[in-house]
């Protein structure tokens, strides 16, 4: 007896056009054969049974085999027939997960220098390329960087942000797509057609979900469902489809569902415990439980359309979702799945995950503690000297009863230096932005036609002088002043007391200071003043 194929090796795609889907990358592929403009390294990149390794075979073949007037690899060469079977010697595919090691790599730093053996290139796929350890990829850097003119590479992954930065930036990236479920169930159904299987059409849906847009997995389902169930020429049904992917008897499921968002507790038990009396498997009724209350938030939410459960379902669910709330329905759907439930467990697991998620807690109420003159009050009230008392000690408020604290209002001074500050923000001359040194000055009050700049470090100061040679940064700042507190002013510096001192017997030293020639170059003159300076000068 000759084997089998499965139906995913059977039905992988051959043509670019049969990878569903994925038309942005397969488009894209097919014109750069086309142009002669195919890079030399590419990186494939999505979850997995999307058609990233079936894709790059097809783009070896179209490499080595060359294209048809329709664009797509010529399937009659017998370039083309080696690499379907996986013979082809100028096609090297290495599973990165078995070989991760700096040795392999090496290898194929050797093996990528000699020349083609049938074809016209050669063609390393490597699949999930992010397993590879970290001195394997540093060996592949130089070989995916430049590869002989004959080499093209492509990496595989379904986890690309493992791969070095370095890698990938040395690759041309194609994001394989989830796909949906309206493109899976045409694609088995389509398998149904030819490979002969009866299913229900909510089967295929079914299939669909589960699969979560993996194309391979909904092919081994379809295949488990058809050897399990539909051998003989039967169809295979919904029940048997629910019964194999572990869903339980849907009417089960959607009673206890609505029983836990409708709250009735009783009810939700009952047929907890029926099930289980009757030898049905519990976390199959979990599951099941679990995904007709997925379809009551759905609905709750508005989303109809991303249900695809079957028609009476989504009404029964809908119906019992009118009188929760999404809050509700959340809790009920983290209860149920934190459940731990063992094959052979008794139904106390899942009674208190019911009961769990029917009972959603209540917010705790955070007290606040009592201030220190509280305290005070109530030893003066008797309640700490021991002296007896008519009124009970006065509770202290709810955190959520009491109201928010009212923001610090702003003064005049405040609010215009702000301004200031605002303005600059954004306003980079020579190393910093100049706002944000401003916001550590004091708020200024104009007096006697001047501004007093006080920082509150000398760093900061140094900071504004440093910035203050630019003349960009003079006139930025001249103007915003000018618009806040009126034209005229002149902004003043002042030494360091110790300095300033020394300043005043001698040459003025200020005039030394690159700020205030800046300064003056604005025609006016510039004052700066640190905090700690200002405490020394008192």
């Amino acid at each position: 007896m000759a084997p089998r194929q499965v139906l995913y090796r059977k039905w992988r795609p051959l043509r670019f056009s049969d990878v569903v889907g994925q038309e942005h990358v397969t488009s894209t592929l097919r014109r750069a054969v086309q142009t002669d403009r195919v890079a030399h390294a590419y990186l494939f990149t999505g979850p997995r049974g999307v058609g990233k390794t079936s894709t790059a075979r097809i783009l070896a073949k179209a490499l080595n085999a060359g294209l048809d007037k329709s664009g797509e690899p010529n399937s009659d060469s017998e370039i083309a027939r080696a690499i379907d079977e996986g013979s082809f010697l100028d096609m090297i595919e290495i599973d990165a997960a078995s070989n991760r090691g700096i040795n392999d790599i090496r290898g194929l730093r050797e093996g990528v220098q000699f020349q083609p053996v049938a074809g016209q290139w050669k063609v390393y796929i490597i699949d999930e390329v992010h397993m590879l350890t970290e001195p394997a990829f540093n060996a592949l850097l130089k070989t995916l960087e430049e590869p002989p003119p004959h080499v093209v590479m492509i990496l595989a992954t379904t986890d690309a942000h493992k791969v070095p930065a370095t890698i990938v930036s040395r690759c041309q990236r194609f994001d394989f797509k989830r796909l949906s479920n309206e493109t899976v169930i045409d694609r088995l159904a389509e398998i149904c057609g030819e490979e002969e299987i009866e299913t229900d059409p909510e089967v295929l849906a079914l299939i669909a979900r589960t699969a979560w847009g993996s194309l391979r997995d909904a092919e081994n389902l379809l295949e488990q469902l058809a050897v399990s169930y539909g051998a003989d020429g039967s169809e295979v049904t919904l029940e048997n489809a629910r019964d194999m992917l572990g869903l339980g008897d849907t009417s089960a499921s959607v009673e206890l569902a609505s029983a836990i968002v409708g709250g009735e507790t009783s009810v939700a038990l009952t047929v907890v415990n029926r099930e289980a009396a009757r030898g049905a498997d519990l976390r199959s009724l979990r599951n099941g439980a679990v995904d007709a209350i997925r379809t009551a938030l759905l609905a709750k939410s508005g989303v109809e359309d991303a249900i695809g459960q079957p028609e009476e379902v989504r009404e029964a669910m809908s119906a019992a979702a009118r009188g929760a709330n999404l809050e509700n329905l959340l809790h009920a759907l983290t209860a149920l799945g934190q459940a731990q439930l063992k094959g052979d467990s008794s139904p106390l697991e899942l009674e208190l995950a019911v009961l769990n998620a029917i009972n959603m807690p209540e917010p705790q109420v955070v007290a606040v503690a009592p201030s220190a003159g509280q305290g005070q009050s109530r030893q003066s009230n008797g309640y700490a000297s021991g002296q007896p008392s008519s009124q009970a000690p006065p509770s202290p408020a709810p955190e959520r009863e009491r109201r928010p604290e009212r923001r610090k209002e702003l003064s005049p001074e405040e609010t215009k230096w702000r301004a200031v500050t605002e303005s600059l923000r954004r306003k980079k001359f020579r190393r910093k932005f100049l706002g944000p040194i401003l916001q550590n000055v004091n708020p200024p009050v104009p007096a006697d036609g001047q501004i007093t700049l006080r920082f509150r470090s000398r760093s900061l100061r140094d900071d504004f002088m440093v910035e203050m040679e630019d003349r960009e940064a003079q006139t930025a700042l001249r103007a915003a002043i000018d618009r806040e507190y009126g034209e005229g002013l002149a902004l003043k510096t002042i030494s360091p007391h110790d300095e300033a001192e020394d300043s005043k017997q001698s040459a003025p030293a200020s005039s030394e200071s690159p700020l205030v020639r800046a300064a003056m170059a604005m025609g006016a003159q510039v004052v700066t003043e640190t905090e700690e300076e200002s405490g020394q000068d008192e």
